[in-house]
């Protein structure tokens, strides 16, 4: 008797990896003091090392652990003044290919700045996935002796928003420095400021934390607080002094915006696929599954999803608003010349916006009114 057999599919979950920069025997910026022209670290006596780190974890546990021997390509790309002139490797800076650490033992030129950048992949044999790292970091050497104001940030200057993961209330820390020397808060004045345009005309205005309602506080601190559900689009920027010094200003920008990225929508017919005398009912389910190949969860919180059934005739009749939507025997094809046809309709939500009137924004019991709408407008063809 012949074996009727059917294969299965083994299904490997994404892994979740974790990389960071290990800096030994230094930091990525320097002092040098013009009047005794000495360096601070000088990487010529102690070379500053960084090292790359590279974890991973999965579900089945059989992954887990330190997997930084295992990247491949890996590439360090060095950007800096030498005595007015590039690095270079083998004089300059070294690279162990054992352990893929960058030693730097050269100075910067005073009052110059550079990068450090290392990219690499680890290849997933068991989905045939790349993963890609990269780091970049600035190196910097500053005059002791003078009084030189930066702005610095750790934050990028662009941020997406995935809205199904979901950061709450998050910071976006700034901080004014004198050289490579913090400058305490109470000498310091920070004010964040948005980008608005009022009858096509942009300008930037003082953060409101009463009419800017993603804010959460620290509009006039270094670190603004916001909340990622009311943040469609928005630039925003930071504008930083030293007390009694506004000759010294320092601006630095940040735009973040809610994406969705690549997904892909498609539906399931759960019940009634096949009609039979004594079907009752048909039954169909919409999905969402993300750029890494799973399905988001509750995927109603992000889309305005619409389950549409037809005949074939052309006609669409709206069955259900959600992930899940029914139709009964009666509306089922009488004849052979029609079809049995499901259909979703996926658009995305935006993020929780107010409402207004006249320009003012509505309120109830104080609270400001939000809500969210399709970013399309309900247009489909077969």
């Amino acid at each position: 008797m012949k074996l009727r057999q059917k294969g299965g599919h083994l299904i490997h979950m994404p892994l979740d990896t974790l990389f960071t920069m290990s800096e030994l025997f230094g930091s990525l910026l320097q002092k040098y003091d013009a009047v005794t022209g000495e360096y601070i670290d000088d990487r010529t006596l102690t070379p500053f090392t960084l090292k790359p780190n590279f974890s991973l974890s999965d579900k089945e546990g059989v992954m887990a652990g330190d997997h930084t021997s295992e990247l491949v390509n890996c590439i360090w790309t060095v950007s800096a003044r030498v005595n007015n002139a590039a690095p270079v490797r083998g004089t300059h800076y070294t690279i162990n290919e054992q352990t893929h650490a960058l030693t730097l033992n050269f100075n910067l030129d005073p009052d110059t700045a550079g990068y450090v950048r290392f990219t690499a992949d680890y290849i997933d044999h068991r989905r045939g996935d790349v993963l890609k790292v990269h780091w970049e970091k600035q190196l910097s050497c500053v005059s002791a002796t003078d009084w030189k104001v930066t702005l610095r940030t750790e934050w990028q200057m662009r941020t997406d928003l995935i809205p199904w993961k979901d950061r709450g209330i998050f910071g976006i820390p700034v901080q004014l420095r004198n050289g490579s020397e913090n400058i305490p808060d109470a000498k310091a004045v920070y004010q964040w400021e948005i980008y608005e345009v009022v009858n096509n005309v942009g300008s930037w205005r003082s953060v409101n934390r009463q009419r800017d309602i993603w804010c959460r506080g620290g509009e006039q601190t270094k670190q603004i607080s916001i909340e990622q559900k009311y943040v469609q689009r928005i630039l925003i920027r930071c504008k930083a002094w030293p007390v009694g010094q506004t000759s010294d200003l320092q601006i630095q920008a940040f735009l973040l915006r809610r994406f969705y990225g690549l997904y892909d929508d498609d539906l399931d017919i759960l019940e009634g696929a096949y009609i039979f005398p004594e079907t009752s009912r048909a039954v169909a389910e919409a999905y969402v599954i993300n750029r890494s190949g799973g399905r988001i969860a509750n995927p109603q919180q992000y889309f305005d999803i619409e389950i549409l059934y037809s005949r074939g005739d052309g006609n669409w009749w709206h069955v259900a608003h959600g992930t899940r939507g029914e139709v009964p025997r009666t509306m089922f094809p009488v004849d052979g010349t029609m079809k049995h046809l499901f259909a979703e309709l996926t658009r995305e939500l935006t993020a929780l916006l107010p409402f207004t009137l006249d320009g003012a924004y509505l309120t109830l019991d104080g609270a400001i009114l939000t809500g969210q709408h399709p970013i399309i407008e309900r247009d489909f063809e077969e």
